[in-house]
Protein backbone atom coordinates (compact mmCIF):
# COMPACT_ATOMS: atom_id res chain seq x y z
CA UNK A 1 0.00 0.00 0.00
CA UNK A 2 2.92 2.52 0.65
CA UNK A 3 4.58 1.67 -3.02
CA UNK A 4 1.06 2.37 -4.17
CA UNK A 5 0.76 5.74 -2.75
CA UNK A 6 4.47 6.51 -3.68
CA UNK A 7 3.30 5.24 -7.27
CA UNK A 8 -0.24 7.32 -7.29
CA UNK A 9 2.26 10.87 -6.10
CA UNK A 10 5.03 10.11 -8.69
CA UNK A 11 2.79 9.84 -11.40
CA UNK A 12 0.50 12.97 -10.16
CA UNK A 13 3.76 14.84 -10.22
CA UNK A 14 4.90 13.44 -13.25
CA UNK A 15 1.74 14.89 -15.03
CA UNK A 16 1.78 17.86 -13.49
CA UNK A 17 4.88 18.30 -14.86
CA UNK A 18 4.34 17.45 -18.32
CA UNK A 19 1.01 19.49 -18.54
CA UNK A 20 3.29 22.83 -17.34
CA UNK A 21 5.78 21.78 -20.42
CA UNK A 22 2.76 21.32 -22.51
CA UNK A 23 1.21 24.92 -21.18
CA UNK A 24 4.70 26.57 -21.52
CA UNK A 25 5.54 25.20 -25.25
CA UNK A 26 1.82 26.32 -26.09
CA UNK A 27 2.85 29.79 -25.05
CA UNK A 28 6.07 30.03 -26.32
CA UNK A 29 4.82 28.90 -29.70
CA UNK A 30 1.65 31.38 -29.16
CA UNK A 31 4.61 33.75 -28.35
CA UNK A 32 6.63 33.36 -31.59
CA UNK A 33 3.65 33.42 -33.70
CA UNK A 34 2.59 36.97 -32.81
CA UNK A 35 6.00 38.38 -33.05
CA UNK A 36 5.70 36.85 -36.73
CA UNK A 37 2.97 37.94 -37.54
CA UNK A 38 3.39 41.32 -36.50
CA UNK A 39 6.75 41.67 -38.23
CA UNK A 40 4.72 40.08 -41.45
CA UNK A 41 2.51 43.33 -40.39
CA UNK A 42 4.93 46.01 -40.31
CA UNK A 43 6.49 44.68 -43.79
CA UNK A 44 2.50 44.89 -45.35
CA UNK A 45 1.66 48.52 -43.62
CA UNK A 46 5.19 49.46 -44.80
CA UNK A 47 4.87 48.61 -48.52
CA UNK A 48 1.11 49.37 -49.00
CA UNK A 49 1.29 51.88 -51.19
CA UNK A 50 -0.91 52.22 -54.47
CA UNK A 51 -0.35 55.26 -56.92
CA UNK A 52 -3.61 55.88 -59.09
CA UNK A 53 -1.94 58.58 -61.25
CA UNK A 54 -4.14 61.51 -62.26
CA UNK A 55 -5.42 60.99 -65.69
CA UNK A 56 -4.85 63.26 -68.57
CA UNK A 57 -7.56 65.97 -68.90
CA UNK A 58 -8.94 63.84 -72.55
CA UNK A 59 -9.29 60.77 -70.67
CA UNK A 60 -10.79 62.24 -67.51
CA UNK A 61 -13.39 63.80 -69.57
CA UNK A 62 -14.06 60.72 -70.72
CA UNK A 63 -14.23 58.52 -68.14
CA UNK A 64 -16.16 60.56 -65.71
CA UNK A 65 -19.16 58.86 -66.04
CA UNK A 66 -16.95 55.52 -65.25
CA UNK A 67 -18.09 55.35 -61.61
CA UNK A 68 -17.12 51.97 -61.22
CA UNK A 69 -13.35 53.12 -62.24
CA UNK A 70 -14.03 56.05 -59.66
CA UNK A 71 -14.93 54.01 -56.65
CA UNK A 72 -12.05 51.31 -57.57
CA UNK A 73 -9.65 54.04 -57.40
CA UNK A 74 -10.61 55.37 -54.29
CA UNK A 75 -10.75 52.49 -52.54
CA UNK A 76 -6.98 51.58 -53.85
CA UNK A 77 -6.00 54.84 -52.00
CA UNK A 78 -7.27 54.21 -48.53
CA UNK A 79 -5.22 52.60 -46.68
CA UNK A 80 -6.33 49.81 -44.21
CA UNK A 81 -5.40 50.24 -40.69
CA UNK A 82 -4.79 47.78 -37.46
CA UNK A 83 -4.75 44.45 -37.56
CA UNK A 84 -3.49 41.66 -40.60
CA UNK A 85 -7.44 40.83 -41.00
CA UNK A 86 -7.95 44.61 -41.82
CA UNK A 87 -5.52 44.09 -45.10
CA UNK A 88 -7.81 41.29 -45.80
CA UNK A 89 -10.97 42.77 -45.40
CA UNK A 90 -9.29 45.19 -47.70
CA UNK A 91 -7.93 43.00 -50.55
CA UNK A 92 -11.40 41.29 -50.42
CA UNK A 93 -13.07 44.91 -51.56
CA UNK A 94 -10.66 45.20 -54.24
CA UNK A 95 -11.17 42.49 -55.39
CA UNK A 96 -14.94 43.22 -56.07
CA UNK A 97 -14.38 46.68 -57.53
CA UNK A 98 -11.74 45.32 -59.74
CA UNK A 99 -14.72 42.72 -60.89
CA UNK A 100 -16.91 45.82 -61.43
CA UNK A 101 -14.65 47.36 -63.71
CA UNK A 102 -16.03 45.30 -66.43
CA UNK A 103 -19.46 47.02 -66.23
CA UNK A 104 -20.35 50.18 -67.50
CA UNK A 105 -16.90 50.58 -69.64
CA UNK A 106 -17.07 53.57 -71.68
CA UNK A 107 -18.15 53.02 -75.24
CA UNK A 108 -15.71 54.52 -76.70
CA UNK A 109 -12.75 52.94 -74.45
CA UNK A 110 -15.29 49.73 -74.84
CA UNK A 111 -12.34 47.92 -76.55
CA UNK A 112 -10.16 44.19 -76.70
CA UNK A 113 -6.71 45.52 -75.03
CA UNK A 114 -8.89 47.81 -72.61
CA UNK A 115 -10.38 44.76 -71.15
CA UNK A 116 -7.59 42.61 -71.49
CA UNK A 117 -6.08 45.14 -69.11
CA UNK A 118 -8.92 45.34 -66.52
CA UNK A 119 -8.61 40.98 -66.86
CA UNK A 120 -4.52 41.25 -66.18
CA UNK A 121 -5.10 44.05 -62.79
CA UNK A 122 -8.07 41.90 -62.07
CA UNK A 123 -5.90 38.44 -61.79
CA UNK A 124 -3.23 40.68 -60.14
CA UNK A 125 -5.63 41.63 -57.29
CA UNK A 126 -6.91 38.57 -56.70
CA UNK A 127 -3.68 37.18 -56.04
CA UNK A 128 -3.24 39.85 -52.98
CA UNK A 129 -6.18 38.48 -51.46
CA UNK A 130 -4.89 34.77 -51.69
CA UNK A 131 -1.70 36.05 -49.97
CA UNK A 132 -3.01 37.81 -47.67
CA UNK A 133 -5.46 34.77 -46.68
CA UNK A 134 -3.12 32.06 -45.88
CA UNK A 135 -2.06 31.28 -42.91
CA UNK A 136 1.98 31.77 -42.92
CA UNK A 137 1.69 35.13 -45.37
CA UNK A 138 4.32 34.81 -47.45
CA UNK A 139 5.20 38.71 -46.65
CA UNK A 140 7.71 39.59 -49.75
CA UNK A 141 4.97 37.98 -52.16
CA UNK A 142 2.64 40.27 -50.95
CA UNK A 143 5.01 43.17 -51.41
CA UNK A 144 5.73 41.95 -55.15
CA UNK A 145 2.02 41.91 -56.14
CA UNK A 146 1.57 45.45 -54.59
CA UNK A 147 4.46 46.52 -57.00
CA UNK A 148 2.76 44.52 -59.83
CA UNK A 149 -0.48 46.28 -59.85
CA UNK A 150 0.53 49.35 -60.07
CA UNK A 151 2.15 48.86 -63.25
CA UNK A 152 -1.03 47.35 -64.10
CA UNK A 153 -3.03 50.54 -62.65
CA UNK A 154 -0.24 52.71 -64.80
CA UNK A 155 -0.65 50.32 -68.00
CA UNK A 156 -4.10 50.56 -67.82
CA UNK A 157 -4.53 54.70 -67.72
CA UNK A 158 -1.48 54.36 -70.36
CA UNK A 159 -3.85 52.56 -72.71
CA UNK A 160 -6.86 54.74 -72.55
CA UNK A 161 -4.23 57.85 -73.30
CA UNK A 162 -2.85 55.94 -76.24
CA UNK A 163 -6.70 55.00 -77.45
CA UNK A 164 -7.28 58.81 -77.46
CA UNK A 165 -4.17 59.41 -78.75
CA UNK A 166 -4.25 57.35 -82.06
CA UNK A 167 -8.13 58.79 -82.24
CA UNK A 168 -6.80 62.05 -82.98
CA UNK A 169 -4.39 61.38 -85.47
CA UNK A 170 -5.52 62.24 -89.21
CA UNK A 171 -6.10 59.67 -91.79
CA UNK A 172 -3.54 59.62 -94.69
CA UNK A 173 -5.16 60.95 -98.63
CA UNK A 174 -4.81 57.40 -99.09
CA UNK A 175 -6.45 55.60 -95.92
CA UNK A 176 -9.89 57.94 -96.53
CA UNK A 177 -9.62 56.57 -100.16
CA UNK A 178 -9.00 53.21 -99.10
CA UNK A 179 -12.12 53.24 -96.83
CA UNK A 180 -14.59 54.93 -99.54
CA UNK A 181 -13.67 51.99 -101.96
CA UNK A 182 -14.55 49.79 -99.07
CA UNK A 183 -17.92 51.48 -98.75
CA UNK A 184 -18.31 50.92 -102.48
CA UNK A 185 -17.61 47.67 -103.22
CA UNK A 186 -19.81 47.04 -100.17
CA UNK A 187 -22.68 48.87 -101.66
CA UNK A 188 -22.41 47.11 -105.16
CA UNK A 189 -22.50 44.15 -103.78
CA UNK A 190 -25.38 44.20 -101.29
CA UNK A 191 -27.75 47.05 -103.08
CA UNK A 192 -30.77 46.54 -101.29
CA UNK A 193 -29.11 47.46 -98.04
CA UNK A 194 -28.49 50.73 -99.06
CA UNK A 195 -32.03 52.58 -98.18
CA UNK A 196 -32.92 55.26 -100.81
CA UNK A 197 -33.60 58.62 -99.61
CA UNK A 198 -37.28 59.38 -99.97
CA UNK A 199 -38.09 55.41 -100.88
CA UNK A 200 -40.05 53.60 -98.55
CA UNK A 201 -38.70 50.69 -96.86
CA UNK A 202 -40.38 47.25 -97.56
CA UNK A 203 -42.05 45.66 -94.50
CA UNK A 204 -42.33 42.20 -93.50
CA UNK A 205 -45.77 40.72 -94.01
CA UNK A 206 -47.32 39.65 -90.50
CA UNK A 207 -47.60 35.91 -89.54
CA UNK A 208 -51.03 35.33 -89.55
CA UNK A 209 -52.38 33.88 -86.23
Amino acid sequence: MKYFKFVVLFGLCTALFSCQDDSEKRIAETLKTLKQNDAILKIINDNWKFNVPAPTPKVAERIAVWSEWQQFSTELRQKPTGTINAYLQKSKTLVNKADALKNNLPPFFDKPQVRSRIGVLITKIKSLYTFISIENIPAQKVVTIIGEINHEVDALQNQLDEIIRLSEIPLEEGEMEMLQRARDTVRLANPGSIPVPGQPQPTMPKQGN
